[in-house]
């Protein structure tokens, strides 16, 4: 692999996750565990790069993988900025462009991303996309609605409510009711409590979900 400086350290999780810089071009290094858990990432994202919606794979040596840099704007940032000035038509837009990018994946893949997290996606001229493909598996695009509905939850700055136009449009483009994900959000709000250790009344939070699409209420009212 080239030889590089690293410019700063983004994350130590489940794998090592640099800035790097190589004869004046900036890259992403990702250093795994293990050569499996490489060998998986780079080839999804290898797949997702000819779309246009991830990083190219630069290079590949073992356990290390060397991606394309990509600027743009970090996706849970301009979600939670829209949450907070209650700019819902800045939620329905980031909405839709994340559905475009699950459908997207799902069906030039057949694998869904399991667990979402909005820190790993960004925005950039008009798309969102992901910058991490670990967790990427076999299942049902209702999966990661369900997810993406959570994540929303849980980043939304202020009341939680905050962040409805969000996930009502996110629920349009997927051409589902609440209902239809409502017991897949209900184990994914507890397993992220869980890991959390945040105090959240799933049974409150649920109902309050369930009545707002059976009753129709139009929440551009309450914000």
């Amino acid at each position: 692999m080239r030889s590089y400086e690293v410019i700063s350290v983004l994350s130590a999780k489940d794998k090592q996750v640099f800035k790097v810089r190589s004869q004046g071009v900036d890259y992403i290094l990702k250093i795994y565990p293990d050569i499996k858990s490489a060998d998986k990432e780079s080839e999804i994202a290898a797949k997702v790069s000819m779309t246009g919606y991830a990083p190219k794979v630069i290079e590949k040596d073992g356990d290390k993988t060397l991606f394309e840099y990509i600027e743009g704007d970090n996706f849970n940032d301009v979600f939670r900025a829209a949450t907070m000035t209650d700019d819902i038509q800045t939620m329905e837009l980031l909405a839709g462009r994340l559905s475009i990018f699950l459908q997207m994946l799902y069906s030039f893949s057949d694998c869904v991303m399991k667990k979402i997290d909005f820190n790993n996606f960004l925005i950039k001229e008009g798309r969102v996309i992901g910058v991490d493909f670990s967790q990427l598996d076999d299942g049902m695009p209702y999966e990661d609605l369900a997810s993406a509905i959570t994540c929303a939850l849980f980043n939304s700055v202020g009341e939680y409510y905050s962040c409805y136009p969000f996930i009502q449009k996110l629920l349009n483009c997927f051409k589902l009711s609440m209902m239809d994900v409502i017991n897949e959000i209900k184990v994914k709000l507890e397993d992220v409590g869980k890991k959390t250790k945040e105090s959240v009344d799933v049974d409150l939070l649920l109902d309050s979900l369930a009545n707002f699409d059976e009753k129709g209420v139009d929440w551009r009212k309450l914000i």
